[in-house]
């Protein structure tokens, strides 16, 4: 999961991809500029919210919010969100003008319970700067026209694309897990269903939703409780949302949303990883079992429980090397593309598409290599089913799915479920325990993926609905449970990832000379949601096009997202970095203020954590409880880990306030570490150019001016090295040790200090005081170029 929020959303991390690492939050104002209203916690005390919304700390707010309120916190979020609700162009005082202000005043003094939330007081937007900009654009309505349609339309096809390549991955997942009964037509219909919904009456329609990969786990573990409770699947799936939605509502409407905010990075990381290890398991698992590695025949079950029993051939053989192929050609494909931002190739606007698109790509180039001639060799026999290599030898097994789509549920069922029909009262409440279990799941999963998608480097002008929005999720689960379809909840990366792509940025560079994306304007509306749910409907009668996708090549895709959440999960980062010389880590604030035993010791503990909960998911009989060890992982750290290690360590081994910015730059240097090896040592200080030949060649060469490119004297009256500064210039990440700063600058006073005594010049160069805020604040070659610390001017 993902992808860190700033300060006052800092207990929560989630894995972004590469190219979102390089973007921080715009400068914002601490006093409530407007674009900080998306970030207070759930239920905001409407008295401390007054004005502005998203003026108060999340500190302040967690202490004056009473964990139990009923409806309070719904009541706030639809004040809050009412005045936008309309076709306007804007949303001055609710459409209303200044009469309804007034009348909102006079019910907000005459109110001791719930003062009004006047959203007309917000007049003034500061820019990054922190300068009060001379107008302000209040937000449009959510159905207002956008302004800038193209933004909204590439962001509703983008949506879309995101989506529905893992929907299809995960309903091929639950697919083999339920026997067929929930597959690629149930998938797809409760994306559209449920988007339709949330789209329509959610405080915040920015959040898609969507089948996420725990949810195809949940349901898979869980599939076996029907016959232990002598019931029917469906009567008994249908309890199970019917529980499920009646929990997400209660909490809703009692507070207990607010609970998410006791979530920390400790816990995040685990369930990150946990992810990250079940999504490549299953990936391989389905990758290689088609291989058959033994000559052991199997039994395919036909239809009615009727097996039949195959021996293994080479043709069979054969199609399953050739399904692991495609897969490890898409997962190579799409992993390569997800960093195209960052090459040197192709224009910005070309990779800026190859890294949005990469899973798009990955699977049409991966189908149309399956059908070179050759290697698919089906022979189309009508005994058997073409996409089924056990019983169609030499078949590459492609998405079973009936092309095309008569309309008809993938089982043998009606679309409306008799929730009294083959299940008895044991197996109505003992639906209760996987229904507990999603309210377990979404509570974290979905609050997660809201607070993500109303970060504040978004710039979002209205404010959040927490409590609302998990009502109507709540409501999300009575249409699947009389369909039969799989609930959903809001995704990660995606949700973030569509609310980027509302927005207009552009580059500014910091204080510190560092270049970094700002958000100047949101779309903030209701169309591209609703438009992606709408297309998910579209989809369904697709289904020839989707036919075509070879299976090897969606487990190649699932494989890859398991690679992208360690890519940027810290337990991973913190593991690699065990087998790195210690004087070659990057000084990240774990590394260079906890001590390394500490921090291989709580390593080990979220590791020990996530694998366990992976084998109880995998493998135990109740694999289905692993939400509910999940979420006792909060408990563990506040009560048990707070106690056996110290308060300073605890405060970098899981930083709860650390800034999105500050996570980021963290990022940046660990990836550079290992994918280029940039640690600095004495050695390499010693003999700058035997390094030339290594990852960081160029930049330790920087410590060596001695070169024959350089031009004549300039200004300072000696030597320019072009090639140092063009090489200054292009490295942005030197990542030295401060004490190693502070040597390296120093030793050059002292050495100009000597050459002018010598010279009985009067000029002293003094030394760098150790709290010079340019020392600890930043890593870029700007800054380090203004402390003289790389040769831009030296004397040969």
């Amino acid at each position: 999961m993902p992808p860190k929020t700033d300060a006052d959303a800092g207990a929560i991390e989630v894995p972004l991809p590469d190219h979102e690492l390089g973007i921080a939050n715009a400068k914002e104002d601490d006093e409530g500029a407007p674009n900080d209203e998306e970030s207070p916690p759930p239920a905001a005390n409407a008295n401390a919210n007054e004005g502005n919304p998203g003026a108060i700390a999340v500190a302040e707010k967690e202490e004056d919010e009473k964990l139990f309120s009923f409806l309070t916190g719904m009541k706030n979020d639809l004040i809050a969100r009412k005045p936008y609700y309309n076709f306007k162009l804007d949303c001055k005082g609710g459409g209303n003008g200044d009469n309804n202000n007034n009348k909102k005043k006079k019910n907000a003094d005459n109110d001791n319970d719930v003062p009004r939330i006047d959203v007309i007081d917000i007049v003034s937007s500061t820019t990054s700067n922190g300068n009060e900009s001379s107008s302000y654009e209040p937000p449009r309505g959510d159905w207002s026209i956008p302004k800038n349609f193209f933004t909204v339309f590439n962001a509703t096809i983008f949506a879309f694309v995101i989506q529905l390549i893992p929907a299809l991955i995960f309903a091929e997942l639950m697919d083999r897990q339920t026997d067929g009964n929930l597959a690629t037509a149930e998938t797809l219909l409760s994306s559209a269903i449920i988007g339709v919904i949330y789209a329509i009456f959610s405080g915040q329609p920015l959040v898609i939703m969507g089948i996420t990969g725990p949810v195809s786990l949940l349901l898979g573990t869980s599939y076996g409780l029907a016959a232990q409770f002598n019931s029917s699947y469906f009567p008994f799936f249908f309890w199970i949302c019917v529980w499920a939605g009646l929990m997400h509502i209660i909490s809703a409407m009692t507070g207990l949303v607010s609970l998410v905010w006791k979530v920390t990075p400790f816990t995040t990381q685990i369930f990150e990883l946990f992810i990250a290890i079940t999504f490549a398991y299953s990936a391989l698992r389905d990758l290689i079992v088609p291989i058959h590695l033994t000559d052991s025949p199997i039994h395919v079950e036909v239809e009615n429980g009727i097996s039949i029993r195959i021996e293994i051939t080479s043709a069979m053989r054969s199609a399953g090397y050739a399904s692991f192929f495609i897969g490890l050609l898409t997962c190579y494909i799409a992993w390569s593309l997800h960093f195209a931002e960052t090459w040197l190739f192709f224009p910005k606007q070309v990779r800026v598409f190859l890294t949005s698109y990469n899973t798009l790509i990955a699977v049409v180039f991966a189908t149309a290599f399956s059908y070179i001639p050759g290697l698919d060799q089906s022979q189309n026999n009508d005994d058997f089913p073409t996409n089924n290599p056990t019983a169609n030898p030499g078949g590459i097994e492609r998405v079973n799915v009936i092309a095309p789509w008569d309309w008809k549920p993938t089982a043998d069922r009606s679309w409306i479920v008799n929730p009294l029909e083959g299940i008895g009262v044991e197996g109505i409440f003992g639906a209760l325990i996987p229904g507990f279990m999603f309210f377990l799941l979404f509570i974290i999963d979905h609050n997660v993926s809201s607070i993500l998608t109303q970060s504040p480097k978004f710039n979002l002008k209205k404010p959040p609905a927490y409590h609302w929005d998990f009502f109507v999720l709540g409501i999300t689960f009575f249409p699947c449970a009389i369909l039969g379809l799989p609930p959903g909840n809001g995704l990660i990366p995606q949700a973030p990832l569509h609310a980027r792509a509302l927005c207009t940025r552009k580059m500014e560079t910091d204080q510190y000379g560092v270049k970094r994306e700002v958000v100047t304007y949101c779309e903030e509306q209701r169309w591209s949601a609703l438009g992606q749910a709408v297309l998910m409907f579209v989809a369904l009668s697709a289904f020839t096009v989707i036919s075509w996708i070879p299976t090897g090549c969606l487990f190649g895709l699932l494989l890859y997202l398991g690679m992208s959440a360690l890519h940027g999960n810290e337990i991973w980062e913190r593991l690699l970095l065990c087998f790195v010389y210690s004087h070659k880590r990057p000084k990240i604030p774990v590394v260079r203020y906890v001590k390394w035993s500490t921090v291989q010791i709580w390593t080990i503990i979220q590791l020990i954590c996530a694998i366990s909960i992976w084998a109880v998911g995998q493998y135990a009989s109740v694999g289905y409880i692993y939400p509910l060890l999940l979420v006792l992982l909060v408990p563990i750290r506040s009560m048990i880990l707070e106690r056996l290690f110290q308060k300073n360590d605890l405060k970098h081994l899981d930083p709860v306030d650390e800034s999105e910015e500050e996570f980021h730059d963290e990022q940046r240097m660990v990836h550079h570490i290992m994918q280029k090896g940039s640690g600095v040592d004495e050695e390499d200080l010693a003999f700058p150019t035997r390094a030339e030949f290594r990852g960081q060649g160029m930049k330790r060469a920087l410590m060596n001016t001695n070169r024959r490119h350089s031009i004549g004297p300039g200004s300072t009256g000696h030597h320019d090295d072009v090639l140092a500064v063009e090489v200054a210039k292009a490295c942005i990440d030197l990542n030295l040790d401060d004490s190693i700063k502070m040597n390296m600058i120093n030793s050059e006073m002292r050495a100009r200090n000597n050459a002018n005594a010598s010279a009985n010049a009067n000029v002293v160069y003094r030394q760098i005081d150790t709290d010079d805020p340019r020392m600890k604040a930043s890593t870029s070659i700007t800054d380090l170029m203004a402390l003289n610390n790389l040769g831009a001017s030296k004397q040969l």
